[in-house]
C-alpha cells in the first residue's frame, strides 16, 4: 500500500469532527483515529472489479455500511486500495453526522 495523504476535504471534516494535528495526515492515521477514538473500522475489499470497503463497530464488529458497488468503475468499485480507503474514511466521517 502507497502511504498517501487524505484530501483536503476529508481532512477539513476530519477537524471538525475533532481530529487535531500539526500536520496534514496520511489515510494510515486517519483510518486508526477513527477505529481508535470513533469506533468505527474501515475495511477494504477486494474483488475481480477492483476495491470497495465496509464499516463495522471496532468494538464488536457490528455492520455499519459497505462501500460495495458505490465506486466510480464499470463494476462500481474503485481502481485502488487507496481510493477505496478514501472513500470508506468519507463515508465514516459522514455516518458521525447522524
Amino acid at each position: 500500500m502507497d502511504e498517501k495523504f487524505v484530501t483536503l476535504d476529508t481532512f477539513k471534516s476530519l477537524t471538525e469532527k475533532g481530529f487535531s494535528s500539526y500536520h496534514y495526515p496520511t489515510q494510515s492515521v486517519a483510518q486508526k483515529w477513527l477505529r481508535e477514538t470513533k469506533n468505527l473500522h474501515i475495511s477494504i475489499v477486494r474483488n475481480a472489479c477492483g476495491y470497495g470497503y465496509d464499516i463495522c463497530k471496532a468494538d464488536n464488529g457490528t455492520f455499519i455500511a459497505a462501500g460495495i458497488f458505490d465506486g466510480p468503475n464499470d463494476g462500481g468499485q474503485w481502481d485502488t486500495y487507496e481510493e477505496a480507503l478514501e472513500a470508506g474514511i468519507q463515508k465514516a466521517l459522514k455516518i458521525m453526522e447522524v
